[in-house]
């Protein structure tokens, strides 16, 4: 039994006896109190509460608690802000087996019910970046039931109902929709990046959490002529088979059969769409304390690699006096991070690499890190605390053998250009010159005591 409802049974068990006692002592104020003082092992009725668990023998029967009304949340201390979590009690979920699922999902979405992460019990608010989400019922099992399916602007969960608590069913970043027609029943990954590539995954769930996958379908744009063609590269990734215990890989498939499968998922998006309904999960009076609040998510939830190898700074991107949030998040596949704050809400955006530069109160941010041969061009802007990106381009670069040179084709949204026209391209967007990085980088202890 969680220690914290062991608490409020004993305390219950105290109104219960005190009258009692002061009957059987002369059913007198003075006599009642008498005896009560008279415990010498306790002092108030608050030690009572400190009473050891296996020192209380406690008859499920004698005390009958309704579980709605019992909301129990511990917000962490001060004292425990190295925590990643505030730790939430599934006091509700106690017992409620035949609860109606939709009053699971209402009673999670309202933050009454927490859901297990990483085994930590987290709240809603917890699970994303942004304080607004979007959600939405449909059933993508086929075992007549509906699953809750909730998002915000990076983070997709799919939850269901599974002995009385909500549970995760899939969790995904980016790119991800539920899908339930009359062909297709699951998850839909499909991703263009605007890079010259494209996958497309499909994810069949069944009834028990088992998942089927045709494998990862991919387009690459091999001769790079900004067009998909049969000289491009069309291939499955099949990946780990557990029933062989081995990494499959991948195939190359031809041109025609890409097209097919991708006419057959991206298609069934064609006139589909899901009623989404609209929900703030926290409101915040300062841009403090909601960047507290967003350090203190879990780290499984905003990726960050470890709690001493983090750098943190308030930065001024747009041109109000409100700053943004920066950081970095220990590890070069989830790059840098950065949040911001108006009029109460809190939005995020991540480059999955280095090299983030900004014009102070000028709302623009430019990054053109990459590797391996891939150096992508992402240009964003920050407008009433919203991002988008505004200017996407790319280079390549090649080896020729023959001659053992490098060379380089520049791209700019799709097209194929001069470096000159690159550089041109990127000059209208922003400039280059007045972009500058965070002048000073905090470890994450130093960055909440500022923010106190």
């Amino acid at each position: 039994m969680n220690e914290r409802l062991k608490r409020y049974i004993v305390r219950c068990k105290i109104l219960i006896l005190m009258p009692l006692m002061a009957a059987l002592t002369g059913c007198g104020k003075d006599a009642y109190t008498d005896s009560f003082e008279g415990m010498e092992s306790v002092e108030n009725v608050e030690n009572l509460e400190h009473v050891e668990s296996e020192e209380v023998n406690i008859n499920s029967d004698e005390v009958n608690i309704k579980h709605d009304a019992v909301d129990i949340t511990h917000n962490e201390d001060e004292t425990q802000e190295s925590e990643d979590v505030n730790y939430s009690v599934n006091i509700e979920a106690a017992n409620e087996v035949d609860i109606d699922p939709m009053e699971i999902y209402e009673r999670f979405l309202n933050g009454r019910l927490s859901i297990e992460l990483e085994e930590k019990q987290v709240t809603i608010s917890n699970l994303f970046w942004d304080n607004d989400i979007k959600y939405c019922f449909l059933d993508i099992d086929s075992d007549g039931i509906d699953e809750l399916h909730i998002k915000d602007n990076v983070i997709y969960y799919a939850i269901k109902a599974v002995d009385g608590a909500p549970k995760i069913l899939f969790e995904g970043r980016w790119c991800y929709e539920p899908v339930a027609t009359d062909e297709l029943c699951g998850i839909l990954y499909d991703a263009n990046w605007g890079y010259g590539y494209e996958h497309i995954e499909f994810i069949q769930i069944s009834p028990d959490g088992s998942t089927e996958i045709d494998g990862e379908f991919g387009w690459s744009d091999e001769n790079e002529n900004g067009i998909m063609d049969a000289e491009d590269s069309f291939r499955i990734d099949i990946g780990y088979d557990a029933s062989l215990e081995k990494y499959i890989g991948y195939e190359y498939i031809d041109m025609e059969r890409y097209v097919q499968y991708k006419k057959e998922h991206s298609a069934q998006q064609a006139g589909y769409e899901l009623e989404w309904t609209e929900k703030r999960l926290k409101e915040f009076a300062t841009w403090q304390e909601a960047y507290i609040d967003f350090l203190k998510k879990p780290s499984a939830t905003i990726w960050v690699s470890g709690r001493d190898s983090e750098d943190y700074s308030l930065i001024y991107v747009d041109d109000d006096d409100t700053p943004e949030l920066y950081f970095y998040t220990g590890g070069a596949v989830y790059g840098e991070t950065i949040v911001s704050f108006h009029e109460g809400k809190v939005r995020s955006m991540n480059r999955d690499r280095g090299g983030i530069k900004y014009i102070e109160y000028g709302g623009l941010l430019y990054s053109d890190w990459g590797n391996m041969g891939f150096y992508p061009c992402n240009i964003y802007m920050l407008e009433k605390g919203e991002f988008s990106e505004i200017g996407t381009g790319w280079i390549s670069d090649h080896y020729d053998e023959e001659t053992a040179i490098v060379y380089y084709t520049y791209y700019w949204e799709g097209k194929e250009m001069t470096e000159t026209e690159y550089e041109e391209c990127i000059k209208e967007k922003i400039d280059k010159s007045k972009c500058i990085e965070p002048s000073v980088l905090y470890s994450r202890d130093e960055m909440l005591e500022i923010l106190k």
